[in-house]
């Protein structure tokens, strides 16, 4: 029975064809080298732009910040001479827009227009809008100088206006600093 089973399998059995041997393809070009090197160094160079993608975004404010300083600091370094300001009056009062921009200027402020708020003069409170910076940088300075609350400085972004900052005069005026009695 044993011979039986092996004629069989021998009769059923085709030959094998002949085993291929795979080799490794290695680059052996000089150009295929310097392909793969390029290779591996672009995907190296992607793992760590999305290592710093990934930082960055689950890092705090304070850790993503160029200069490392609060922003009261940054506030701090800002000299007067470099911001741009625009006085509006909203309250009606006649030449209150040149008095400020005086006080400005001799705060160095570099004050480029003076006018009337084209919204009327029943403004309440006095407002300055910091015109190129999100975190107010440029407003608090301004703000700081005239004695504006906090609360009443704001971002308004607006390129178009060429300037940094806009103050609005309103009929809370006597609360700045030059009309404060010291």
């Amino acid at each position: 029975m044993v011979k039986r089973r092996r004629t069989r399998r021998s009769q059923n059995w085709r030959k094998a064809p002949p085993k291929r041997s795979y080799k490794r393809s290695s680059p052996t070009s000089l150009k295929e080298r310097f392909l793969t090197t390029v290779i591996w160094v672009l995907s190296l160079v992607n793992v760590v732009l999305i290592v710093s993608l990934v930082s960055n975004f689950f890092a705090s404010p304070s850790e993503t910040s160029l200069s490392g300083n609060s922003l009261e600091d940054q506030v701090r370094e800002i000299k007067n001479s470099e911001v741009t300001v625009e006085v509006l009056n909203a309250c009606g009062v006649q030449g209150l827009a040149n008095e400020i921009t005086q006080y400005l200027r001799q705060h160095d402020f570099d004050v480029v227009n003076v006018g009337n708020y084209p919204g009327g003069f029943d403004v309440e409170r006095t407002f300055v809008f910091d015109r190129v910076s999100l975190q107010n940088l440029y407003a608090k300075r301004v703000g700081d100088v005239l004695g504006v609350k906090d609360s009443q400085v704001a971002p308004q972004l607006d390129a178009s206006l060429q300037l940094m900052v806009t103050v609005i005069v309103g009929k809370d005026y006597k609360s700045l600093k030059l009309y404060r009695k010291n």
